[in-house]
Formats: structure tokens, sequence, C-alpha cells
């Protein structure tokens, strides 16, 4: 992995709120020449292990992202990592977040649009 490069003053970010078994979290990730380099996770309830699990993904995944981690590979080490509740973990949901995040840079969709689509899919295919 290459040095980490400093954090500019201003970044442009997306907060995207996620549904998971431990309630709802908050992910902001932070973009930067166009790549994700910075993740922020708060949940909806303040404090608890859970949180603080939270703080130290976050900083973890920011300085992977500021030190060449690619965003696609953050989203593949996160992705399914379930537990005692089921697959909808905070993890996993982090990793969607910077998926969704990934695929409106990609392609320049509405994010909020992108979202919609997919949860509406999503409920389709569970309706079947």
């Amino acid at each position: 992995m290459s040095p980490k490069t400093p954090r500019a003053n201003v970044l442009t970010g997306h907060t995207i709120v996620r549904t998971t078994h431990c309630g709802k979290i908050f992910v902001t990730v932070n973009v930067s020449d166009g790549k994700p380099c910075e993740v922020f996770i708060r949940f909806g309830k303040a404090g608890g292990c859970g949180s603080a699990m939270g703080d130290g993904i976050a900083r973890l995944l920011s300085y992977g992202l500021r030190s060449g981690l690619e965003p696609a590979d953050a989203v593949k080490a996160l992705t399914g990592i379930g537990c005692h509740h089921g697959p909808k973990t905070c993890m996993h949901e982090v990793s969607e977040a910077m998926r969704l995040v990934i695929k409106h840079m990609e392609t320049g969709c509405d994010l909020n649009e992108i979202i919609e689509n997919e949860e509406l899919a999503e409920a389709n295919a569970q309706s079947y």
C-alpha cells in the first residue's frame, strides 16, 4: 500500500441511511478525485460496542482508501459479513452504502433513484 495521502480541508460526500438488525446506521462516504476516500459510520442509537466497532471500521477504511486501497476491494471485503441475527449486518450495509456511491459516481445516475430502484427490485424479487 502506498503512503497515506493528506486529507483535503473540504470534501464532498454522500450520507446514506441503511437499516440493519441493530437499527439504523448513517454511512457517509466522502469523495476526492472521483473516488471514495473517507468513511464515517454513525448509529441511530448513541454509544455502545456497535458504535465503537463502526468507528474502528470507518477509520481503517478511510486509512486504506487514502493509502491506495481500491474502493471495490473494500466493498468486496465487507460484503456478506453476517452475525447471529442474519446477513443484514452493519458491516454488510457499510459495504452496500459504498457500493451505491461507487455506482453513482460511475454512472452519474441520481443516488436516490439508484437506491429506490434497487429497493423496488428487491421487494419485487421477494414477492415471487
